[in-house]
């Protein structure tokens, strides 16, 4: 008993071949890719293969080169089971990696049988009592129609191969064959050097609408792009010159005037797989990638659309944003804006920081809902006018007022604005601050060894442009040197992996962090906010992009005014 490992994808065909197999008494061994069947070759060495060509993966042509090529299994008998291939298609890939059986599916049992016998040699491959033929078991024969037919079953043996199966079989490979050549869109060619003619398989006819499979070389260059003419016929002399395979991409217009593009693989006969007489010729595999290049390219060029709006757009909201921090005696101030980098919509949220008379700081943190144009073409006329609210009356409570009657007003529809608006005063270390329906500021305030505590500013009030009689609540408190306020937008503790609550409750964590490894690096330096602020974000985030944008703006309170 032998063991011949079988390679096919289709599991009907393996079957069929597993089926005859065990009529001959012989083991069967399976594998469904060329990489898998390749492994099984290395761990169990079969006494023969029969695989098929076209697989996914590892194909079985250069299987049959791999295993020709590694001395365990050189000389292992090998025959190719093919559909898509004609006798002057499959011949010089045979030679080329020294297959001399070939199995033309669908194939009548008897003549895979003989092939099977010649593959292990006949004398060792039919058992006693039975013939090289299906005389007297399973004779299969052509019926008018040119299916297979089973008969003449052995006496008392179970009629368990009826001729329904077979035909079935055939019809199935006729069925599945037909429906990959039409969605592969490939085909082959053989080229003759020395008489210039092309023989093209039916599907690259079929592709191109050319009448006949027999092309000169000059009427087929008429259908190549001039630019690819050379690229084409470069490949074809070094590959026929030197045997090493190549390719390359060309355009071929069909008799219609479409035109295609192609993946054009070439191959040689190597020298020691043909016979001396036989000069060496040139055949490879042409697929048509027509629509797969068309889609390639509609992609980049829409991601290329999208990052010019996007690049736009983010240019106008840095313009917002103010260009410098105020310098200020007595406080350090910092500032970080940073777009989520895949998100196909738009952030409209904001930081300021502006000194205001008598030495006090105005600082807010800001975004109107929304993730689209309007929402950020929003927030320069809102900035503006917090802005100058605040030149005029600097009280937090009141500007939140004036500022929601400015929305109500404006019949923005549904648009509505949160945002922390904090007066600072160095000279004094009071804050007053007041919340209109934002994520909640955190002062902290230097600790001993336990590190700095902080404290969640939870006052706050609903958001702007929502409700006209709304009312807000003051916060005041005195920030003692060294404390950090923190104010930001969602973007910074929100994830879409996770509950915000517990990505919320990060930030202390972070902070302290990043004011323990700042005082670790730079012990001696005075307050930075803005390298701070840069620590915090990278500490919350853990080296993950942000889901959405991010503004963060600090306020480090100095020691002696510093």
């Amino acid at each position: 008993m032998a063991t011949v490992l079988i390679v096919d994808d289709d599991p009907i065909s393996r079957d069929f071949l597993r089926t005859l197999l065990g009529y001959r008494g012989h083991q069967a061994c399976e594998a469904a890719d060329g990489d898998t069947a390749l492994m099984l070759a290395r761990r169990h060495l079969p006494d023969a293969v029969i695989t098929d060509i076209l697989m996914p993966n590892l194909d079985g042509y250069d299987l049959a080169r791999m295993l020709r090529s590694q001395p365990a299994t050189s000389h292992l008998p090998i025959a190719f089971s093919t559909a898509h291939y004609g006798h002057e298609e499959i011949e010089p890939m045979a030679r080329a990696c020294g297959v001399r059986d070939v199995i033309f599916k669908p194939a009548q049992p008897n003549m895979v049988l003989a092939t099977i016998d010649a593959l292990l040699g006949a004398d060792s491959a039919v058992p006693q009592g039975q013939s090289g033929d299906l005389a007297g078991a399973v004779g299969a024969v052509e019926d008018g129609d040119g299916d297979v037919a089973v008969q003449g079953q052995q006496p008392g043996r179970a009629a368990d191969e009826p001729a329904a199966h077979w035909r079935g079989l055939a019809a199935d490979f006729a069925h599945r064959l037909a429906e990959t050549h039409r969605l592969t869109r490939s085909g082959t060619w053989d080229l003759d050097p020395a008489t210039g003619m092309i023989m093209l398989s039916f599907g690259l006819c079929d592709l191109l609408r050319l009448p006949t499979g027999r092309v000169l070389i000059e009427q087929l260059r008429q259908r190549v792009h001039p630019e690819d003419v050379a690229k084409l016929a470069t490949i074809a002399g070094n590959t026929w010159r030197t045997g090493v395979p190549d390719r390359t991409e060309v355009r071929v217009a069909d008799m219609d005037g479409a035109v295609h593009e192609l993946i054009v693989s070439c191959r040689a006969t190597a020298p020691g797989r043909r016979l001396a007489d036989t000069p060496r010729t040139v055949w490879g595999v042409a697929q048509d990638v027509t629509q797969v290049r068309h889609a390639q390219r509609a992609h980049l060029q829409a991601q290329a659309e999208w990052h010019a709006e996007r690049r736009a757009v983010d240019a106008i909201h840095r313009a917002v944003l103010p260009s410098a921090l105020p310098t200020v005696a007595g406080v350090s101030l910092g500032a970080i804006y940073r777009a989520a980098p895949e998100r196909l919509d738009i952030g409209a949220g904001w930081y300021d920081a502006q000194q205001i008379h008598d030495g006090r700081i105005l600082l807010s943190v800001g975004e109107v809902a929304g993730h689209d144009q309007p929402a950020a073409a929003a927030m320069a006329p809102i900035l503006a006018a917090l802005r100058a609210y605040a030149f005029d009356d600097p009280e937090p409570v009141r500007l939140l007022t004036r500022l929601n009657r400015l929305l109500i007003g404006s019949g923005q529809g549904d648009m509505f604005v949160t945002t922390v608006v904090a007066i600072y005063e160095p000279g004094t270390g009071r804050l007053r601050m007041a919340n209109a329906g934002h994520p909640v500021p955190m002062v902290f305030s230097p600790g001993g060894a336990a590190g700095p505590a902080f404290a969640a500013l939870r006052r706050r009030g609903p958001a702007l442009g929502v409700f006209p009689d709304a009312e807000f609540i003051g916060q005041h408190l005195t920030m003692a040197p060294g404390a950090v306020l923190c104010a930001y937008t969602g973007g910074l503790t929100d994830r879409h992996s996770g509950p915000t609550a517990a990505d919320a409750l990060r930030l202390p964590a972070a902070v302290a962090q990043a004011l323990g490894d700042l005082a670790a690096d730079q012990p001696h330096r005075p307050p930075d906010a803005q390298d701070l602020a840069e620590r915090i974000v990278g500490e919350v985030l853990g080296g993950n992009p942000a889901d959405d944008d991010i503004c963060l703006a600090v306020l480090w309170a100095t020691e002696d005014g510093i």
